[in-house]
């Protein structure tokens, strides 16, 4: 291995995922950042999704160069302990800053989603521990980041831990390869539903049965999820008459996103912490697709949204099914608000010098 040295601050980011979360928290920073002269990045062997992992999983991937070399490691989740490597880190590299990135709130995880059963009561343990071990702690929004700087000075006395807001952005790499974006030609509109929790897609239960009635053959509602949802939610699926799409590997992901030629996405989402701390990600992929969203008023898309301009929000009954009414009524608006969730998206959540800047001060 071969590590040239240089004046610019080396970050080192460790074991990301093949997942949503490992290419919008990692690998795509860490592609960014090597585009500036002040910061390096090295990404460690990106992994196969796994809940979490062991420590010695992380042993393996820190060659004692690289942790020389680093001045922040930056981990995923550990779910473990992890007090030996901190200290072996700290050995080998007495100035080295370490990090953890958290995708979402760990803390609040609903039953219904199939990792909560194995986030037992020591893993949560070791969870926090390990945020008192860290130097810095990124997340994806600020209503998660004030949450847990509160969680952390609260319940771990002896921390000096430092909670950092960084966006999920969306970057050229990995998008400029997509193939032209599929538009539906057909004469229904095409309502998407994509990846929600249990809770969150029974939550649209009125709303989409009210839907079918109304409009009945003038939309098509595609769902785009786990193909093991409960019984209840099957049934709803099937009472809607939803076209179902089975959920496909990261690799596949855009692909398959790209050819359902959907033309609204709608978002639902449950009061609650988990909602209101989790990430943003499907939000701008659906963008950078030209496609709109309506987001319940719960759903963390509505940080981003341009009211009106480039997507909605809704709250009651009512107005879920308005707009719906107002698209099928007028193509032409439609076409508008998807032209601009695609300029919106690479306007305002993407990276670009601003957004770099603003990465590469939390590392200094």
């Amino acid at each position: 291995m071969c590590i040239r040295d240089s004046d610019k601050i080396h970050l080192l980011y460790v074991s990301p995922r093949l997942n949503a979360t490992g290419y919008y928290r990692m690998i795509a920073p860490a592609l960014e950042i090597n585009k500036t002269v002040t910061h390096r990045a090295i990404v460690t062997s990106i992994e196969s999704y796994d809940f979490s992992s062991r420590l010695s999983d992380f042993v393996n991937q820190l060659d004692e160069r690289l942790i020389t070399w680093a001045d922040y490691v930056i981990f995923p989740p550990l779910f473990s302990d992890v007090s030996y490597l901190v200290k072996a880190i700290k050995i080998l590299n007495t100035s080295v800053q370490l990090v953890m990135d958290i995708d979402r709130n760990y803390f609040a995880v609903p039953d219904s989603i199939p990792f909560s059963r194995k986030l037992t009561q020591e893993k949560l343990q070791y969870f926090q521990m390990n945020l008192g071990l860290m130097d810095l702690v990124t997340v994806p929004n600020k209503p998660f980041q004030s949450f847990l700087q509160r969680l952390i000075d609260d319940r771990l006395e002896n921390a000096h831990t430092l909670v950092h807001h960084i966006p999920s952005l969306v970057s050229r790499y990995g998008y400029e390869e997509m193939p032209p974006i599929q538009k539906n030609e057909a004469k229904k509109l095409r309502i998407g539903i994509i990846k929600p929790t249990e809770e969150d897609l029974l939550s649209l239960k009125e709303v989409l049965f009210l839907l079918r009635k109304t409009f009945k053959d003038k939309i098509e509602v595609i769902y785009f999820g786990r193909a093991d949802s409960s019984k209840e939610a099957a049934k709803l699926l099937k009472e809607i008459d939803s076209e179902i799409h089975t959920t496909v590997s990261f690799l596949d992901y855009f692909e398959k996103l790209n050819s359902l030629q959907l033309d609204i996405v709608l978002l639902p989402a449950k009061e609650g912490l988990y909602n209101r701390h989790q990430n943003t990600q499907l939000f701008i992929e659906l963008s950078v697709f030209g496609i709109p969203v309506i987001a319940s008023i719960h759903n963390t898309a509505t940080l981003l949204i341009e009211e009106g301009e480039s997507s909605f929000m809704a709250s009651e009954i009512p107005e879920w099914v308005d707009l719906i009414k107002s698209f099928i009524d007028d193509e032409s608006d439609l076409k508008r608000v998807a032209k601009n969730a695609l300029k919106s998206v690479w306007r305002n959540h993407s990276y670009n010098s601003k957004t770099l800047e603003s990465l590469t001060d939390i590392f200094i």
